[in-house]
């Protein structure tokens, strides 16, 4: 049944916009809200942003900082190492790989305070501190690099004998059974065999890689099955001559492996390089040296110029590449002689100079003898590698902290050997200095000269090092 009062009151809640007001200003008022919130999200984030950006920055100038500062302390380094070598008392009295061992310490900041620090001591570093502009932190590491088996040495250098040696080594082999006196002045390590040339450095380097490769891979094959079952037929022979098919240009490699080698990377659609290498991470490139191997050798190898060998660094596989002949007697005396040891009591003793290593390594362990010595140094510097206490070549890490953005460098740094002026020889039968008759020349009267007991030898000139420079620098 219709009811007329209910139409009515329905007709009137209708028509009635009383409380729409206030409505639309609570939908405001949360929209409002919402966009407030999120404006507030958007700011609060970027804001996070920048510092974030600010501190990676600042963290990137440290480590740069950090950098400057290894580059400043190589420079002390060169410049005291240089007076050291000019001045022979000061050498023998201050050994130059206990400058290196000053001057290349671990730097950090802030400074860490140490144990035991009175009151005095804390309250002078934090006086320091605030009065240092510099934010955040740094820690900068130096690491001698003692991989002197350079692959860049694999490449082949053109030939640059003179027509006059020509003539003398096809007169030598024209008549071997010659017994004329040999020339003197050829050195005390020239070979008395007249048809045995000194060979290529990398001929040097091929074997010495090709050494240290087979008794890395016996060495881990012996202490892991894994690895023996899965690396136990590689031939290093072959590891090397890819190597240097890799850094020499094409038309200057010939050898009998070639079309294997170049199959090999053509199947895994590698190009050569035929070009020295920049980065020792350049190994993974080769077909046959996959990661596990490169792992293994790769910290042996040194794509730089390491040219100094420092003995107070050496390690046991160091030790047999320099003699191959040791045994394993031999290099525990060594070891023993040089880090000591605490159970016997015996102190270590680290070498002074390339002088002291050598008495040591000739007379006092008896590892070879004077002419085996002399033998395996020359073919070293013919290598391009001489034996000295402290090094040339640093790898500097340097870690720049602010907050949690952190930036590391890795520097490679090089102390270049300043080359030395050729000396012009003498006449025919005299002395290089161009005075006197050379002992065992022939004398115009057909006696032989005797060499005079009041000259003095002529002493090698000193190492002179050339300011610090970067040579390779990383982002790890």
């Amino acid at each position: 049944m219709y009811n007329k009062s209910s139409k009515d009151f329905f007709q009137k809640t209708i028509k009635n916009e009383s409380g729409m007001a206030l409505m639309l200003v609570l939908g405001v008022i949360v929209i409002l809200t919402f966009l407030l919130a999120d404006f507030t999200f958007e700011t609060k984030l970027n804001k996070i942003k920048v510092y974030n950006q600010q501190d990676k920055i600042q963290a990137r100038l440290n480590a740069e900082s950090g950098l400057n500062f290894a580059l400043a302390e190589l420079r002390l380094y060169q410049e005291g190492r240089n007076k050291l070598e000019k001045e022979e008392s000061l050498k023998t009295a201050f050994p130059t790989s206990d400058l290196e061992g000053i001057l290349t310490q671990t730097f950090v900041y802030p400074i860490p305070l140490p144990k035991g620090a009175g009151i005095i001591q804390k309250t002078a570093l934090e006086d320091f501190e605030k009065n240092t502009l510099f934010r955040g932190e740094v820690s900068v590491t130096f690491t001698k690099v003692s991989g002197f088996l350079n692959p860049n040495g694999l490449r082949l250098r053109p030939k640059t004998t003179t027509p006059d040696q020509s003539a003398k080594d096809q007169a030598a082999l024209d008549n071997p059974d010659d017994d004329t006196p040999k020339d003197p002045a050829a050195g005390a390590g020239a070979s008395s065999d007249p048809n045995k040339k000194a060979e290529p450095a990398d001929v040097i380097i091929e074997k010495k890689m090709v050494e240290t490769i087979t008794r890395l891979l016996k060495d881990k094959s012996d202490s892991d099955e894994e690895f023996h079952s899965k690396y136990s037929n590689l031939d290093p022979a072959y590891l090397v001559k890819e190597l240097k098919y890799y850094v020499n240009d094409s038309s200057k490699f010939s050898d009998s492996q070639r079309p294997e080698i170049e199959g090999k990377f053509s199947q895994k659609n590698i190009t050569p390089k035929h070009a020295p290498l920049e980065s020792i991470d350049e190994l993974y490139l080769l077909p046959s040296w996959d990661d596990a191997l490169v792992d293994l050798i790769k910290e042996r190898m040194s794509v730089h110029e390491v040219s100094v060998i420092a003995v107070n660094e050496l390690t046991i596989q160091d030790l047999k590449i320099i003699f191959p002949a040791i045994n394993d007697i031999q290099i525990e005396e060594f070891f023993k002689y040089r880090d000591g040891d605490p159970d016997k009591k015996i102190k270590a003793t680290k070498f002074k100079n390339a002088d002291d290593f050598k008495n040591v390594v000739t007379g006092t362990l008896n590892i070879v003898t004077d002419a085996e010595y002399t033998e395996r140094i020359n073919e070293l510097k013919s290598a391009g590698l001489v034996i000295d206490t402290a090094g040339k070549l640093y790898k500097v890490n340097s870690r720049g902290t602010m907050n949690n953005a952190v930036y590391n460098l890795v520097a490679y740094v090089d102390l270049p050997i300043k080359p030395q002026p050729a000396k012009k020889p003498g006449p025919v039968g005299t002395n290089p200095d161009g005075t006197g008759q050379l002992a065992g020349t022939t004398n115009s009267d057909g006696t032989v000269a005797k060499a005079d007991p009041n000259k003095k030898e002529d002493k090698a000139d000193p190492v002179e090092l050339l300011q610090p420079r970067v040579i390779e620098m990383r982002l790890e």
